[in-house]
């Protein structure tokens, strides 16, 4: 695909972050030592993504994927999903109605994504949860109301579940929007685990590459890396500026940045892989400079 229509695919991108939000939740999220930890952590789930439903509120945002990797439109056997879970394309604009005509085309390039890469069942019951979240909106917007507790419960679940299918896929879908390649830690601190993978565009950073993300937990700790073309302002630069030390060093050819915040209590660090244009953040709840290092290196070292 040219350069302009891919520039051309992004700027249609409406699931925008709303970075001030961004910047706030990301705060929350990182301040786990906080009383309210689950209770911002939640607050950062909901408000990150945009409320409709074909965001799903995922781990994955839905941009630009009306085209495939050679650039040639794959509309029909999408359109034939559409049509079996929702019964039309004009149903689904019919509940949406907001909705620019173009993010139906990325939701069709999204769900043969997913099938491509999900087993049968998992793309089976993926579909459902779309289905299902379809027709509880549907209902909704007949009885012109909110949800009750119930069908907000499963609103959420049906959010949650979506997450999890893709999480499998969120990065094969990046791949295809970003001039970088992205690559996942081999290296991971004792006792973390990923809990999520996502890549997202910033409403200033429409045109450009989206930044993608990748989360690790190990209980009320966590770590969070984020990678993005290399001349963008970092979604976390607000954070990084609270830092009080900070110490620049090469290490292995690369050139690092270490912070650290007593106040805080969190730590911090980027690298910049200039041959290949991106740089990497890392953000910290408990983590020593020599693992972030060794997360980080191999990330690049590859």
């Amino acid at each position: 695909m040219e350069e302009r229509e891919l520039r051309s695919a992004k700027m249609y991108f409406k699931h925008k972050v709303d970075i001030d939000k961004f910047k706030k939740d990301t705060f929350k999220k990182l301040d786990r030592n906080n009383h309210n930890q689950q209770t911002n952590m939640e607050e950062k789930r909901k408000n990150r993504y945009p409320k409709w439903m074909l965001a799903s509120a995922a781990s994955v945002m839905i941009i630009g994927t009306a085209f495939t990797f050679g650039g040639t439109y794959i509309v029909d056997a999408a359109e034939t999903l559409i049509n079996q879970l929702f019964g039309s394309k004009e149903n689904l604009m019919q509940v949406y109605p907001d909705e620019p005509k173009e993010e139906y085309s990325y939701f069709e390039r999204h769900l043969e994504i997913a099938e491509e890469n999900l087993t049968e069942e998992e793309f089976n019951h993926y579909s459902q949860l779309f289905k299902e979240q379809f027709e509880i909106k549907s209902k909704l917007q007949k009885e012109n109301r909110e949800p009750n507790e119930e069908e907000a419960k499963r609103l959420h679940q049906i959010k949650e579940l979506q997450q999890s299918y893709e999480n499998k896929f969120a990065l094969i879908e990046a791949q295809q929007l970003v001039s970088y390649p992205i690559t996942k830690p081999t290296y991971i601190p004792e006792g973390y685990k990923q809990v999520n993978e996502s890549f997202y565009l910033a409403e200033k950073d429409i045109g450009d590459d989206p930044t993608v993300e990748l989360e690790y937990s190990k209980g009320e700790f966590g770590f969070s890396t984020s990678q993005q073309e290399i001349n963008q302002t970092n979604d976390l630069e607000y954070l990084w500026r609270n830092f009080e030390k900070s110490e620049s060093y090469s290490l292995n050819g690369f050139e690092f940045v270490y912070v650290n915040s007593e106040e805080m209590n969190k730590t911090g660090m980027r690298v910049t892989v200039p041959e290949k244009g991106y740089k990497i953040t890392l953000i910290a709840d408990k983590l020593s400079k020599e693992e972030m290092e060794k997360v980080l290196l191999s990330m690049i070292e590859k």
